[in-house]
């Protein structure tokens, strides 16, 4: 299922944080960006979408799994080891999938609503466009749709600062951006506090 975001107190709602990331995007035509949901809903199909997919799956399990750690230990470990074997495969297509590499990643400021990053040319707003995601270090790869709100010379990186909203995206990888930047930001407070400490 996909969801239009536009709930503004929600979006105001969900965390921005600068990250790393892989991106591929594109300007799409009206026609596609009008099938966006149907688009995202068959998505899932997709060896991109795979990684998303699992994520999604690993979190709905993690009840039943913590249920058998406490009950049976080395069923759960062999649980997991399965688990581990299945994320090595759905990343090993996603990155057959995609140009992502350790090499090609740009910084972003991202939220489950929307992103902004550097363009060397300038994009019109409220242009439709096509955005392909992958997650760090998680691998899970999202596809969104969006529109470009704002496309403004950045002088500090010699292009322009393009900000896009998402209109199109599935409830499912909302919820895995969500936990992602969660996750992000806990990691740097506790770094921050690591150092102020030492």
């Amino acid at each position: 299922m996909t969801k239009t975001n536009n709930n503004q107190n929600e979006r105001r709602g969900f965390f921005r944080i600068e990250d790393e990331v892989h991106l591929e995007y594109e300007a799409v035509n009206e026609d596609e960006y009008n099938n966006a949901e149907q688009i995202l809903n068959e998505v899932h199909k997709s060896t991109f979408a795979l990684s998303a997919n699992f994520a999604t799956i690993n979190h709905d399990n993690n009840y039943l799994l913590n249920n058998i750690r406490r009950n049976s230990p080395e069923i759960s470990q062999y649980l997991d080891l399965l688990n581990q074997k299945i994320d090595a495969l759905s990343q090993h297509l996603l990155e057959n999938s995609t140009a992502s590499s350790e090499d090609n990643l740009i910084t972003v400021n991202i939220s489950a609503s929307g992103i902004a990053f550097n363009t060397s040319d300038k994009l019109e707003k409220n242009q439709a466009i096509k955005l392909r995601i992958v997650l760090l270090p998680e691998k899970v790869g999202i596809q969104a749709y969006g529109r470009i709100i704002d496309c403004k010379p950045d002088a500090e990186n010699k292009g322009f600062l393009t900000s896009v909203d998402f209109e199109h995206i599935r409830n499912d990888d909302t919820e895995l951006m969500i936990k992602h930047n969660i996750n992000k930001q806990m990691i740097e407070l506790r770094k921050r506090s690591e150092d102020e400490g030492s």
